[in-house]
């Protein structure tokens, strides 16, 4: 697939100078332009804006001005804006900096001069910008996992919906976990959570799909995941699998032969508990309608209710939309 093109907005009352800014970056870049600064503002407001050249001397609104507006909006404040100027003097330079641009370009343009300054400040943008998506994930990571946890999950699945994207989105809860935790001890339980999601990335490389998947803790043992629809069931039956296998490494060997773990209640009667299974409740976005995250959610967990009455490991996928 070919990569799409960053989109530079040139913001210039001259229309010699857009002229020769355009000739120097059509072919790497997609350009659009304004001609006064609040046509440019206008522009990068309807969004879809990776660089600003923006020129200092223009009659009413100035560079300098245009630039401090769009750095006081939090939507677009982000996007790089160099300054595009004829006069290379310290004091005009140190003011550009001052109200937000990230760099200067002056005229008479040497083509290898603006491409390299484009392209560093495009690099850098799409570094801070990571480093930004990392920050906000570490944050919001499970401690146990590592993995994504409620908002950037509601996020996520969101953004999905939005987009009409041809995914799964599957619910998964471990069954039997509590008596596992009272009676292996909460350090044992961890593990289990642990390999769970190792499990569930494992069998992602083995399917070479781990770029196509998205793993989100909720919590406790609740898991979201989704994954691309032409793979989402080879994918959810090869983890119920490994699953089961994995599982047996962290009981004793009376409990596996048994088939069952041993809890004392509250009135100190002793109850019968099977080994720690999971269940899958799925919904397939290119099939099923839903108004929020909420409401599939909602869907997601009656039908894991339902899976969980099941005996043993079991995928459930809503077909009310099918």
């Amino acid at each position: 697939m070919e990569e799409t093109k960053k989109k530079i907005l040139i913001i210039d009352d001259s229309i010699e100078n857009i002229k020769i800014l355009i000739e120097m970056l059509k072919s790497n870049y997609t350009v659009v332009f304004a001609t006064n600064g609040p046509a440019g503002i206008a522009i990068v407001k309807k969004g879809g804006i990776d660089l600003i050249l923006l020129d200092v001397i223009m009659d009413g609104m100035d560079g300098y001005e245009v630039c401090q507006r769009l750095k006081e909006d939090a939507d677009v404040g982000d996007i790089p804006i160099i300054f595009v100027t004829a006069a290379a003097e310290s004091l005009e330079e140190a003011k550009g900096f001052s109200v937000g641009g990230v760099d200067y370009i002056t005229k008479p343009f040497i083509p290898i001069v603006v491409q390299a300054r484009i392209e560093n400040q495009l690099k850098l943008a799409a570094a801070i910008k990571e480093l930004k998506r990392m920050y906000t994930l570490a944050l919001d990571a499970n401690p146990i996992t590592q993995l994504p946890g409620n908002n950037s999950i509601v996020k996520h699945v969101s953004q999905l919906m939005e987009d009409g994207e041809q995914r799964y989105v599957l619910y998964a809860d471990l069954d039997n976990f509590k008596a596992f935790n009272d009676t292996y001890g909460f350090a044992n339980g961890d593990r289990v959570i642990y390999d769970t999601v190792e499990q569930m990335k494992e069998v992602a490389v083995a399917l070479n799909i781990s770029d196509k998947i998205f793993l989100g803790h909720i919590g406790g043992d609740d898991f979201v995941i989704t994954v691309d629809c032409d793979i989402a069931e080879v994918f959810i039956d090869r983890f119920i699998r490994s699953f089961d296998q994995m599982i047996r490494k962290h009981y004793n060997e009376d409990d596996l032969n048994r088939g069952t773990i041993r809890v004392k209640n509250r009135q100190g009667d002793w109850q019968e508990f099977p080994l720690i299974t999971i269940s899958i409740a799925g919904v397939d976005l290119s099939e099923a309608a839903y108004d929020s995250y909420f409401s599939l959610i909602d869907n997601c967990t009656a039908m894991k209710t339902k899976a969980k009455k099941i005996k043993g490991s079991v995928f459930i996928k809503d077909r009310r939309h099918a």
